[in-house]
């Protein structure tokens, strides 16, 4: 991709994360004042920083390993990016994570142009990203948990990927996208669907998969974890399943609300439901805002650095 076009995709989502955090800036205030501001000041640094710096480097693990999924599932796409470049383009794509149902992360797809990877390919991977995710977020929350609807969902999104797969190897559908994309209008959007059908066939594995919704449960039960020693540290003797369990629905209530990030909406379910199981309101409050610090904003800190650093290369590119 040549400057021209990469450098106003870039721009246009900085000043999208500069507007984001103006608003969780707004939101956080909201609810310092809401809980006492010297309050919460207090709670969160009875964390420690040093607390906080090893919930970067713990949390930070997800992302690797999030990575390493996204990476096999280009490999699996005879896309072949290299690792160090791949790594930067994801970690890039982590700085809009903060959008509704993460959409902001498909910035990657014009980033790999430069590797010559089509829209369909790297669409593919971001919509089986996204499924999987799913599915283990929900399998986390069916583990720390006695309720029967978590296990349904999970296998509902398990079932959805195994439909369009069965789906999309039909000749039904071959001959939908052949005879749209003769009618000139749709012929662009098209041949965008037909290379990500393909690239989504030759990705989607059963063993594969099962593998993809494994690294999910791990990555973010690694941030659950995170989250479960900020509440022990802040109020001791809690659950780290209860904790575990609280911060898996709190990632789909975010995630159902469909706010850039779950911003506020992830913030409200974590403390109403730590508050719910008896944990005071300020400490549960240092917990939330603590755990969303080391994951959403460093997540989306690093993620600007490297769009940063791929918009000054595009300038300097010959």
């Amino acid at each position: 991709m040549n400057a021209e076009t990469l450098i106003p995709r870039v721009d246009l989502a900085i000043r999208a994360i500069a507007g984001l955090v103006a608003l969780a800036a707004m939101l956080y205030l909201a609810l310092a004042l809401w809980v006492g501001w010297h309050e919460l000041a207090t709670s969160i640094a009875a964390l420690g920083a040093l607390a906080l710096l090893g919930g970067v480097c713990v949390a930070s693990l997800n992302y690797l390993l999030r990575f390493g999924r996204w990476h096999h599932l280009l490999l699996r796409m005879s896309q072949r990016v290299p690792v160090a470049d791949n790594l930067r383009i994801y970690v890039g794509g982590l700085a809009l994570t903060a959008t509704p149902g993460k959409l902001g992360e498909t910035i990657r797809s014009a980033l790999l142009l430069r590797w010559r990877v089509p829209v369909g390919a790297s669409l593919a991977a971001f919509f089986i990203d996204r499924l999987t995710d799913l599915a283990g977020v929900l399998l986390l929350a069916a583990l720390t948990s006695s309720v029967l609807l978590w296990w349904i969902l999970a296998a509902a999104v398990i079932s959805v990927g195994i439909a369009l797969r069965w789906a999309f190897g039909t000749r039904h559908v071959d001959r939908l996208t052949t005879w749209l994309e003769r009618r000139h209008r749709f012929a662009t959007l098209v041949s965008f669907l037909r290379g990500g059908i393909t690239h989504y066939l030759a990705a989607w594995r059963l063993p594969a998969v099962a593998a993809y919704v494994l690294i999910a449960f791990v990555a973010y039960g690694i941030q659950g974890l995170v989250f479960a020693s900020y509440v022990n540290a802040l109020w001791s003797g809690f659950s780290y399943a209860e904790a575990l369990r609280i911060f898996a629905t709190s990632t789909l209530a975010g995630a159902a609300s469909m706010l850039p990030g779950g911003l506020g909406a992830m913030e409200l379910a974590l403390i109403a439901q730590l508050h719910s199981a008896g944990m005071p309101l300020v400490p549960a409050t240092a917990a939330a805002v603590a755990v969303r610090a080391v994951t959403l904003w460093f997540a989306i800190l690093i993620g600007l650095f490297c769009l940063l650093w791929y918009r000054q290369s595009a300038v300097v590119a010959p």
